[in-house]
């Protein structure tokens, strides 16, 4: 398993107890657990010190004892550090979690290679296809430059929380797209089995919304009313996941065109190009 496989939802009760625990509002559980899936990018795994689980849940601990901690004793401050680059975020750190972590640079620094890798072929493809770049500047930013403090970097940057949340979100989702596209088995590149590779409720809806897209002549040829008719499911939850769904299986057949190998449901999905 690799560390970018990470079902933030299976995280989210045990965060938002702890945030509970500390009497912080409800928005720190969506920061602290963005918070740890960063994290995890730095972390090394070694299943003979402990399961994969077990590792998530003790840093996802740390994270919020260290930002309570933090705010605690310096108040709602960023870090005012700067970081203009990806080597901020995939710097060789000593990040360690009881069980799963073992000192071994060489590991560490293949993680940070695959995390840079990740993120520059998502700044390929915000370019290409045109999506919206400020959703990765807002997410490097918040995280190397104001260290996840979501008010400070809000304020700073004259950008909304929820912006600030939702930026990090789809930013942590195209990098699991992303790192799952590159480490396709060469016939298994599939766009439908990619974005369902996603943890939590994404991955779990994509199938079916993907499917039914395919079925119907393409992504383009469907909308949320649709989508909801043939799948059998609420139109309100198909109109929260069906563009962020569509967006990453762009992501998807993106990364698989990049590597010279068009997935194999490229052209039913995308009959008209990306």
């Amino acid at each position: 398993m690799t560390t970018t496989e990470v079902d933030l939802d299976d995280l989210r009760p045990l965060v938002a107890a702890m945030v509970r625990q500390y009497g912080g509002p409800a928005h720190d559980i969506d920061d602290l657990l963005q918070d740890t899936w960063l994290s995890l990018q730095r972390v090394t795994f070694d299943p003979a010190r402990g399961d994969w689980p077990t590792l998530c849940r003790v840093v996802a601990r740390r994270r919020v004892h260290d930002y309570y901690r933090r705010t605690a004793s310096h108040g709602a401050q960023c870090n005012g550090g700067k970081a203009e680059s990806l080597e901020a975020l995939t710097a060789v750190r000593g990040d360690s979690a009881v069980g799963g972590h073992v000192d071994d640079d060489t590991r560490r620094v293949e993680a940070a290679d695959e995390l840079r890798q990740v993120f520059g072929v998502l700044h390929l493809v915000q370019d290409t296809l045109g999506i919206n770049r400020d959703r990765v500047e807002h997410f490097l930013r918040l995280h190397l430059i104001y260290d996840g403090d979501t008010t400070a970097a809000s304020t700073a940057l004259g950008v909304s929380a929820h912006v600030l949340r939702a930026s990090s979100r789809d930013v942590i989702a195209f990098a699991q797209v992303i790192r799952a596209a590159l480490e396709a088995p060469e016939d298994g590149s599939s766009i439908v089995a990619t974005v369902a590779s996603v943890p939590g409720t994404i991955g779990r809806h994509a199938p079916a919304y993907l499917g039914a897209a395919r079925e119907a002549g393409g992504v383009t040829a469907v909308d949320a009313h649709a989508l909801a008719t043939v799948t059998g499911t609420r139109f309100n939850t198909v109109r929260q996941y069906w563009a962020r769904v569509r967006d990453l299986a762009r992501v998807a057949a993106w990364t698989f065109d990049h590597q010279g190998r068009p997935a194999t449901d490229r052209h039913q999905l995308f009959p008209g190009g990306l």
